[in-house]
């Protein structure tokens, strides 16, 4: 049978649409299983590596608690030099690692300068800050790197200076009784962490008063230390207290002078 050439080209369009989604269809499947290869945070030599798969993105940062989420924490504007992945062999993978000390995280990658605020799709944990749901790690105490960041803070033997914090001479090896407080009457939970106790999110827990104060006493030996609060998981400067430094992301660490 003959056919002319009008009625080829009729039948060689809804030909072509056919192979064409099947073409769409299958990278669609390729970049799905390329997505859910991607492993969730981990750890690996200096730190933990996170990865996230946008082959269209032309900038994408990684943002959490540990770095006041990429400087909007408190109202602040979000920072794209703050926590930037890379993606060096144009791949689509985009990959950053953090020195994180141990403890519990909310993260998310932003997509194009706050364009998208994407939770880890290779990650199921979840939890919630602030009202938005946010992917969760926990890096537990045998990581085997040197944790060198937490909420863009530098741990280091260097000293400031300066303090607000109420003092107290204690006979214990020369300690002094160091007294904190905050006002933060809604959160569930409030911790002190610095220099003087590793920035373990966990060691040093505040105590609701009948005030509708959060406070803590510690003994800390002399000397000036950088610290934060941790306020049901979120990391924040103390706001009574005016002496801080300037960290590398964004964010600020209270300074504390024990005399």
């Amino acid at each position: 049978m003959k056919i002319n050439g009008a009625k080829a080209a009729r039948l060689a369009v809804p030909a072509l649409l056919v192979a064409l989604g099947l073409t769409l269809s299958s990278c669609a499947g390729v970049l799905s299983v390329i997505e859910d290869r991607l492993p969730p945070p981990h750890e690996v030599q200096g730190g933990f590596s996170f990865n996230y798969y946008a082959p269209s993105a032309r900038q994408v940062t990684l943002a959490g608690n540990f770095n006041n989420w990429g400087g909007t924490e408190g109202g602040g504007r979000y920072d794209p030099a703050i926590g930037p992945m890379s993606d060096p062999d144009g791949d689509g993978i985009w990959s950053i690692v953090m020195p994180l000390p141990p403890g519990r995280y909310q993260y998310k990658f932003v997509i194009d300068g706050g364009l998208r605020w994407e939770q880890d799709p290779n990650n199921p944990d979840v939890a919630y800050e602030g009202g938005f749901e946010n992917s969760i790690i926990v890096v537990p105490p045998s990581i085997r790197y040197d944790p060198k960041r937490v909420t863009g803070t530098v741990i280091s033997g260097e000293d400031a200076a300066g303090s607000s914090v109420e003092t107290t001479r204690s006979s214990a090896a020369q300690a002094v009784e160091v007294s904190f407080e905050l006002d933060v009457p809604d959160a569930g939970e409030v911790f002190v962490a610095g220099a003087f106790n590793g920035w373990d999110a966990n060691a040093d827990p505040m105590t609701l008063g009948d005030d509708g104060l959060w406070h803590a006493t510690l003994e800390i030996k002399p000397g000036t230390y950088e610290y934060k609060f941790v306020v049901d998981g979120t990391w924040i400067e103390d706001p009574l207290n005016p002496e801080f430094v300037e960290d590398p992301y964004g964010g600020k660490n209270s300074i504390l002078t024990v005399e």
